[in-house]
């Protein structure tokens, strides 16, 4: 390798490194702002399919930093050793890659072919590539660059309108001016133009964001409710150990005495917390005679507290004649009822089915213990309790913007996320997941109860304020009380259309480049695309 493609490959290399800190847990969300800025450099006078690998090599450094705990669950759990773990990330870490690689790709062709200045098509192509990820192949939105932003809480109230996905086009779009102004790229009006028009929108946003969040703590509210958050920190180890079962229930049962006794309106145990078989009904053939004895224990419960109890538990499910397997919530009234469930529908590729398990399923196992492929549920659920209309997420739903737009959209007052990260250890998935439950708050101005069974639990504010908190790894009740308003966002109503725009945009404009190019002068393209000799600098 020349030391002019090292030099680039450094670059690239940081760039990725940079970003995949701006996640959680690690959190120097400023260095996304900037993050992008020596992938412009390298890029810089390259042949597109430079480009395209250089982008890459970013997308690949970047998901590696902010995918490493994926080996965890993989070595504790499916007792795969280390060095062979570790290769199912880089596998992730690699196609994931392609999404960035596309993203700069696009938005470098048609800056070069229209001469429309990259620091308009290259936000506009990445929201596309981050919209389309959402959904396919297999749907894995796992960290949109804007959830890098989620402390900011002033600067990101503007999702209400775009999503997630506006958040990520500004930054991109920060990271682009910052490149025209500081290597005096484009001519100058260019340069004047991008970094006033950049001002002007981070002062609105900043100024919406700070009257919104004001106005919505003074806001009336429409009914409140004391909920208890239930962390029962219940070893994955042994949580579907039959000889654990009767000690996981009984802190269940103690918690969930306590939290009555403290004046909850609503008990919330995490998912599959009941790890025993729960039916609607009392129908239980003979060999399960030890979960239909559960269940009519929590039942009971129920009843004796007085209080309804929100739970996730595995329940049967047929499908195709064949019998699987629900990851199911539950919600039993203070009568000792069971009043509704909820089927989770967005299932974890690879943890709890295989993707294309024909083709895949002679080289993949599942990691989740305890059950076969799980069957997806095919209706969202709303739970009514105390005069609020909850809309329950669980686990891995929290992430789908459109998912939980859907469940406000249909009534959801509140939103309860009920999971289960023990999977992950002390690693910086449970804080990324946490962050991304919080936009959704942010884009539907509804507040969030998250239990989790190992951690982090939570109440997020419709500004996306993180309160009340757990640690990882404790065991406790935190009571936190719950209040909401009837506000729907433009995101709630609308959805994706920001996104979808920027879609239709970037198809636009890749047709154009590609069928009606515009060749561009020797001004624009000594400015635009200068070749880097072999010192790496530009002329």
């Amino acid at each position: 390798m020349s030391s002019n493609n090292a030099t680039r490959a450094a670059l690239a290399v940081a760039s990725g490194l940079a970003l995949g800190l701006a996640f959680p847990k690690f959190d120097y969300g400023l260095l996304a702002w900037v993050a992008f800025v020596p992938l412009f450099y390298v890029i810089e006078g390259e042949s597109m399919r430079r480009v395209f690998g250089w982008a890459y090599l970013q997308g690949f450094a970047s998901y590696v930093v902010s995918l490493y705990w994926i080996p965890i669950p993989l070595h504790d759990f499916a007792d795969v050793r280390m060095e062979f773990a570790i290769l199912p990330m880089l596998l992730v870490a690699g196609i994931v890659a392609i999404d960035t690689a596309a993203a700069i790709w696009a938005g470098e062709f048609v800056a070069r072919r229209t001469r429309i200045p990259a620091v308009l098509t290259m936000p506009v192509a990445w929201t596309a590539v981050e919209w389309i990820r959402t959904y396919i192949p297999v749907g894995f939105p796992w960290n949109l660059l804007g959830y890098t932003a989620y402390r900011n809480l002033e600067l990101i109230q503007f999702a209400e309108f775009t999503g997630v996905y506006g958040i990520s086009a500004l930054i991109v779009f920060f990271n682009a001016v910052v490149y025209v102004v500081i290597f005096r790229r484009g001519v100058y009006r260019l340069q004047t133009i991008s970094l006033s028009a950049l001002t002007a929108i981070m002062i609105a946003l900043v100024g919406f964001g700070a009257w919104r969040i004001s106005n919505l703590k003074d806001a009336p509210g429409t009914g409140s409710f004391k909920v208890a958050m239930v962390q029962g920190n219940i070893p994955q180890s042994l949580k579907w150990d039959p000889k654990f079962l009767p000690e996981s229930y009984k802190v269940y049962q103690d918690e969930t005495a306590s939290a009555a006794r403290r004046g909850a309106d609503l008990i919330v145990w995490p998912e599959a917390a009941a790890v025993f078989l729960f039916e609607p009904d009392d129908q239980y053939p003979a060999e399960l005679a030890g979960d239909a004895a559960y269940r009519t224990a929590l039942l009971t419960l129920a009843r004796n507290m007085g209080e309804p109890i929100l739970f996730g538990a595995p329940a049967l499910a047929r499908s195709d004649g064949r019998l699987g397997f629900y990851n199911r919530a539950y919600l039993v009234s203070g009568k000792g009822e069971v009043a509704a469930h909820y089927d989770k529908i967005e299932l974890v590729p690879f943890g709890e089915y295989v993707p294309a398990r024909a083709i895949l399923g002679y080289f993949v196992n599942r990691v989740v213990e305890g059950f076969g492929d799980l069957v997806p549920g095919k209706e969202q659920t709303l739970f009514n309790v105390k005069g609020a209309k909850l809309g329950i997420l669980i686990c891995y739903e929290s992430i789908f913007p459109d998912f939980t737009r859907r469940e406000v959209k249909a009534g959801a007052d509140v939103l309860v996320n009920i999971t289960n990260d023990a999977w992950y250890g002390e690693s910086s998935a449970p804080f990324q997941v946490l962050a991304m439950a919080a936009m959704r708050s942010v884009e539907t101005k509804v507040p969030m109860v998250r239990v989790a069974n190992t951690g982090i639990s939570a109440l997020i504010e419709p500004s996306g304020q993180i309160t009340d908190r757990t640690p990882l790894f404790t065991r406790g009740t935190v009571m936190v009380d719950v209040s909401w308003r009837p506000v729907r966002t433009v995101y709630t109503v609308v959805g994706d259309l920001f996104a979808e725009i920027c879609f239709v945009l970037a198809a636009i404009g890749l047709i154009l480049a590609w069928r009606w190019p515009r060749p561009a002068t020797l001004e624009v393209a000594a400015v635009r695309s200068p070749r880097l000799p072999a010192n790496g600098r530009p002329h």
